[in-house]
């Protein structure tokens, strides 16, 4: 009997506290039966503080039913115990029935509290939703009319962690042919506005948002192939008009090189706005040289790939484009100049020595009848012993026996006053000096 009294009175003085100083710290209206929905309040804020999430339904509920307009936090703590619940529950009614009460919450708030920010709750709204509802393939309707609701409602502000969700359940619906193409390109559209807006807005959490658009970017181009012609006509007159807009040229490369828009004037210049604003990629360099390669026009190349040499930190990278500026040194006729790059390309990187080797000796047995004098069959069919040496540091045997079948013969060597293993200099741009070998 006298733990009970002891107990009564700690809790008089507890429920005297919170009532005197606790709750009018707050703004509340209370209902008639004010004694009892202070108590209801005191049992479910424990509840909910004890995490014993099930003992806090019953109070709350009643707060719920007999003073819906007490306070905000009535719904802001309701959709956080229904969502504990039902992320515990394994019944599948009982986890439905708390995903609809949680989700409830968001509503009545609103209903209650008009004046409140409904952009801010509908993205609460939206967050909560899809964690408990992804994994459910017969609620990505519901999801989509969620965050469509919570676009509307915020003015096509969603919280940066809402937009990786929503392009999920974009794809989810297309793929699904729930949506159109032209019902997903106006929403991303919306969505890369948004994206865009934040980010030159800057703030606390832009570059959440711009990570938050380059996920959405990457998630659209693995499920969208938007051609190169809606490129132009939905993205490129936008970047024409805001020419410094760097997230709008990303959006742009990453659709271009998705569709393998390349080879388009659009590509280009939204490159050169990300290199013109310090968003320098050896990667995109290459790509640009590439394609002024493909056109032919070799100087635009060699600068671009100058470019991406000087950026890149890999060696394996560098050796990769070294490779290239020999490609158009070839294209050019400069076979010296490219040679140079090869071997150049060779030692930088050892997975490209049989391509450099091969490529090189591929041109010195081209080069036969460019530098053969005519006089000598020997000194002239020592250019194949040089391709033949290429091949050999290429590993590339196949090569190296197509090669030796245009050695000169035995006759050749005795005819012309020479001897196997003398040392002969191959002439024209190759320079090199080769030991005689017969093919017989």
């Amino acid at each position: 009997m006298k733990y009970k009294a002891y107990s009564i009175a700690f809790w008089s003085v507890l429920f005297l506290l919170i009532t005197t100083v606790g709750l009018k710290a707050q703004n509340f209206n209370w209902p008639e039966d004010k004694t009892t929905a202070q108590e209801k309040w005191v049992l479910y804020t424990d509840a909910k503080k004890q995490k014993d999430f099930a003992a806090a339904v019953p109070p709350i509920t009643w707060l719920h039913e007999n003073a819906p307009d007490l306070n905000p936090a009535i719904y802001i703590d309701g959709a956080d115990i229904y969502e504990e619940l039902a992320m515990k529950e394994s019944d599948k009614a009982k986890k439905q029935e708390y995903t609809a009460r949680s989700l409830e919450m968001f509503d009545l708030r609103l209903q209650y509290f008009p004046d409140e920010d409904k952009g801010d709750i509908m993205n609460r709204k939206a967050n909560t939703a899809f964690k408990l509802l992804y994994k459910d393939p017969s609620q990505y309707n519901r999801l989509m009319d969620i965050f469509m609701e919570t676009m509307e409602q915020s003015n096509d502000e969603l919280v940066y962690y809402n937009i990786t969700p929503f392009m999920s359940v974009i794809k989810n619906r297309y793929e699904k042919g729930e949506l159109t193409d032209q019902e997903v390109l106006d929403v991303y559209d919306r969505l890369g506005q948004m994206v865009e807006k934040k980010v030159t807005e800057g703030g606390k959490y832009a570059a959440k948002y711009e990570e938050a658009g380059e996920n959405m970017d990457s998630i659209f181009a693995g499920f969208f192939t938007m051609s190169c012609a809606q490129i132009q006509d939905k993205l490129m007159p936008k970047l024409q008009e805001t020419p410094d807009d760097v997230d709008l040229a990303k959006r742009v490369i990453s659709l271009s090189l998705a569709s393998s828009c390349t080879d388009q004037d659009f590509f280009m210049s939204a490159a050169e706005i990300l290199f013109q604003n310090g968003e320098e990629d050896p990667g995109l360099a290459k790509a640009l040289g590439t394609r002024a390669m493909v056109s032919e026009d070799y100087e635009k190349a060699k600068e671009w790939f100058q470019k991406a040499i000087e950026i890149s930190s890999s060696d394996e990278q560098k050796a990769d484009i070294t490779m290239d500026l020999g490609s158009i040194a070839m294209k050019e006729g400069q076979k010296s100049a490219a040679r140079k790059y090869f071997l150049q390309a060779a030692n930088m990187d050892d997975a490209l020595a049989e391509k450099a080797y091969t490529t090189i000796g591929n041109m010195y047995m081209q080069s036969y009848e460019q530098c053969k004098a005519g006089q000598d069959p020997v000194e002239d069919r020592a250019i194949f012993i040089a391709a033949y040496e290429k091949y050999r540091k290429a590993g590339n045997n196949s090569a190296m026996a197509s090669a030796k079948e245009q050695f000169p013969s035995k006759e050749e060597v005795f005819t012309y006053n020479k001897q196997v293993g003398d040392q002969v200099t191959v002439a024209c741009w190759i320079g090199e000096t080769v030991t005689i070998r017969t093919r017989d």
